[in-house]
């Protein structure tokens, strides 16, 4: 099977996006400066362990990705493996991270993760996610072999009360949390793509591969809105729904949420 995050249009996007950017200098700021080892599980094409490592230089860093494409760009000490078995020793180190990943693990797989996590870890947690994620709506049909699926493979859905208690019988207690990716939106989101984009619905919006045919699958051309005919007339219709696009409501909205987590003292 194919690994999407082999394909070099990702970590294109990462690198381009200032959200992105945004999110992993946020996260360094949150590493506790007692750090001195850190592994990032799923660490993709190491974003993150370049920035922290160029300032915390005494931080010993480790990356681990089931993706040679990714780890190709990884200059530290790496492996590849699964989120849900990592080849390190119980407590090697101060604080694992998990950055973008645990959405897309079923539940099994989830379960196994923390648990893993709690074994690496001698003293934090770090977890970042997308936030309170409707799924359904980021699905998109293969026009191959027809199979719905989300175009990130995302499985699981996080707000402030999942994250809250995502290690608490575990051992850890989450000491501080924080939304991210701040941005404004349009209330009703759905109902205003479907009155005014609707060409839009189930178009794959970047580079996926379908998880059961394989297919790589491609953005399709967007969709430009409230175009003229071709005698250079506008419609009615089209008058009203500028209208009304004028006066809809705006509302504040983040996409990601952020954990940390610390080992409680038995």
């Amino acid at each position: 099977m194919k690994n999407i995050f082999d394909n070099a249009q990702i970590w294109d996007w990462v690198d381009s996006n200032t959200n992105n950017r945004e999110r992993f200098e946020f996260t360094e700021g949150l590493t506790p400066k007692d750090v001195t080892s850190l592994i990032d599980l799923g660490c993709g094409h190491g974003s993150f362990l370049k920035l922290i490592s160029s300032r915390r230089k005494d931080i010993r860093c480790v990356g681990i990705d089931n993706s040679d494409g990714a780890l190709a760009y990884i200059p530290f000490e790496k492996a590849k493996a699964s989120i849900v078995s990592v080849p390190f020793a119980d407590k090697e180190f101060d604080c694992v991270y998990a950055l973008e990943v645990l959405e897309h693990l079923n539940p099994e797989e989830f379960k196994k993760a923390l648990e893993e996590m709690v074994r690496l870890s001698k003293k934090y947690i770090i977890v970042s996610v997308p936030y309170n994620e409707d799924l359904a709506w980021n699905m998109v049909k293969c026009p191959h072999c027809l199979t719905t699926f989300h175009y990130d493979g995302h499985l699981q859905v996080f707000n402030e009360a999942k994250i809250a208690n995502l290690f608490a019988a575990k051992g850890f207690e989450c000491i501080e949390q924080s939304r991210l990716g701040w941005g404004e939106n349009f209330k009703f989101h759905k109902t205003y793509v479907k009155l005014f984009y609707s060409q839009q619905l189930n178009k794959t919006p970047h580079f996926t591969v379908c998880p059961v045919c394989n297919t790589e699958l491609n953005p399709e051309t967007p969709f430009i809105p409230d175009s003229k005919s071709s005698k250079g007339k506008t419609s009615i219709l089209t008058f009203f729904k500028r209208a009304v696009k004028a006066f809809w409501p705006m509302e504040k909205q983040s996409y990601w949420i952020i954990g940390l987590y610390q080992k409680i003292d038995s």
